[in-house]
């Protein structure tokens, strides 16, 4: 499965409750998609799912603004 319908999967089945469908572009916390507190619940998930380490300086809202952002993270630092 791809990174981005790995992360897709995880915020429709866990982070949200009214089972809409999140684009890779939606602005996730802007558009009301999850709150800064599903932020931290999904920088545990992608520490675990892929096996990194985010440092606080890659805590910035661009990486987490969408799932192709997250994507591009993710992506980065698995090589």
């Amino acid at each position: 499965m791809a990174t981005n319908d790995i992360i897709r999967d995880y915020i429709t089945s866990t982070l949200t409750s009214d089972g809409r469908e999140v684009s890779d572009t939606d602005l996730l916390v802007e558009d009301g998609i999850i709150d800064s507190f599903a932020i931290m619940s999904l920088l545990g998930f992608l520490e675990e799912q892929f096996s990194i380490q985010i440092g606080g300086d890659e805590l910035m809202p661009e990486n987490f603004q969408s799932i192709a952002a997250m994507t591009a993270m993710v992506e980065r630092k698995t090589g």
